[in-house]
């Protein structure tokens, strides 16, 4: 869908009028998207756990955080819907807008403050998730979208997912890649789902399954079919559709001082523009032995350690310059920073230029202080998906977090709920 259509849908979905979409899932936006450059830094976690995906228990009580700077710097009434999806991220069209949300269709994001001893003025938002006026009434994935005032000034949208209360366990364990050439490059997640006296009357129709690596969508398995199914209990051992690449420990580097030089700075300037950090150059991996090394998996973790009270409004912003020495050009395709950093996107915002003076790949962003982790890829103009192997190396003994996401969609409904989430780790 394009995002003209897109804002249609949004249109539609706040009057309550309805419309018959003809749109291949595939090609649906619902994902992470900043739509507008002024807008920096948005966070979407579960209350209490910053480093979390955004994952709440339906009507538990718990709630999601969700942040935001405006660089603008001036107030504006920013309001905020959702929308319900499906388990592969298309939008629920067969839904009512009251089939999934309890209270109103919109609601204000009414929390906000200004910056404050920063060279750059920004206005910080918050938003503690769900309200008392807009609640979900049902699980599943959604799309959380944010506007300026009118619905069709889309700012951006982040995906967040609502499980059930419900006796299905998964039980699994992360391994090396047990054959040929993949057992040291990949590692495969065996695990078993058990209803535990839930009813599924047809299992293998009825119940989707996608694993994800580190929160990435981009590389997700899904559509998996169990090898057995028996009593009460999907299997999910020892099948080769369920192996990942190890990939390699995330690059880090920490502006959480942008007066002293931490581990992976080369240096620090200051001019009427503003900071700039330069980050030593980073070297190809993909022929090194691995070193374990502690990461946060891609996230990112703000803070301003310089004397802050609150970071969210102290923490200061600086472009960080980028450089990966690389001769010669690649001509087949085009290498991307990976990471939360770039909203995990390949697009124009996280592509690298190459500089044929310097003989390397160079990127900078405009990113508020605090501890990033990333890595490079490369994509081939002939394929959808990316290569990290090429520039970061590919190893089973990397440590990875693993997702096991339950799908229930029972034959009749007209969505998919999500009744089961289990998380583990390679390192474990």
């Amino acid at each position: 869908m394009d995002n003209s259509l897109k804002l249609l849908f949004i249109f539609l979905l706040l009057t309550g009028s309805t419309v018959s979409f003809a749109a291949n899932p595939e090609t649906i936006p619902n994902e992470n998207i900043v739509y507008q450059p002024y807008i920096k830094t948005v966070l979407l976690y579960k209350s209490g756990f910053e480093m979390s995906a955004p994952v709440i228990m339906l009507n538990s009580g718990e709630k999601l955080i969700l942040s935001f700077d405006d660089l603008e710097g001036e107030l504006k009434g920013y309001k905020f819907t959702i929308t319900h999806c499906e388990a592969d991220w298309s939008t629920s069209f067969e839904l009512m807008v009251s089939d999934y949300i309890d209270g109103f269709r919109e609601d204000m994001i009414d929390q906000f403050s200004y910056s404050n001893n920063t060279t750059v003025p920004y206005t910080h938002y918050s938003l503690l998730f769900p309200t008392d006026n807009l609640r979900m009434k049902i699980s599943g994935n959604y799309i959380l979208t944010v506007y300026d005032e009118d619905p069709l000034k889309i700012v951006f949208t982040r995906r967040f997912m609502v499980v059930e209360s419900t006796p299905v366990g998964i039980d699994g364990t992360v391994h090396q890649a047990p054959s040929g050439t993949d057992k040291f490059t990949k590692q495969e997640l065996d695990f078993e789902i058990n209803f535990n006296g839930m009813r599924i009357s047809d299992p293998n129709r009825e119940i989707k399954v996608v694993v994800t690596q580190n929160d990435r969508w981009d590389n997700a398995k899904r559509n998996l079919k169990p090898r057995f199914i028996k009593s009460g209990m999907l299997d999910y051992n020892y099948d080769e559709q369920i192996v990942f690449n190890g990939g390699n420990e995330f690059r880090a580097f920490d502006t959480k001082s942008l007066i002293y030089q931490s581990e992976r700075i080369r240096r620090i300037d200051f001019d009427t523009g503003g900071y700039n950090v330069f980050l030593l150059d980073d070297l190809r991996r993909s022929t090194k032995n691995w070193i374990t090394d502690k990461d946060i998996n891609g996230r990112m973790y703000i803070r301003n350690e310089e004397h802050a009270l609150n970071s969210e409004i102290e923490a200061d912003y600086a472009w960080v310059n980028f450089y990966l020495p690389f001769d010669p050009f690649l001509s087949n395709g085009q290498m991307y920073l990976l990471g939360a950093l770039t909203d995990w996107q390949i697009n124009e915002g996280s592509r690298l230029k190459y500089n044929p003076f310097k003989k390397g790949y160079e990127k900078k962003l405009f990113l508020k202080q605090g501890y990033y982790n990333y890595l490079y890829v490369f994509k081939d103009n002939r394929r959808t998906d990316v290569e990290e192997a090429m520039i970061e190396g590919s190893h089973w003994e990397t440590e990875n977090e693993y997702s096991v996401w339950v799908y229930y969609r029972e034959t009749g409904s007209l969505y998919d709920r999500l009744i089961a989430v289990q998380n583990f780790n390679s390192g474990k």
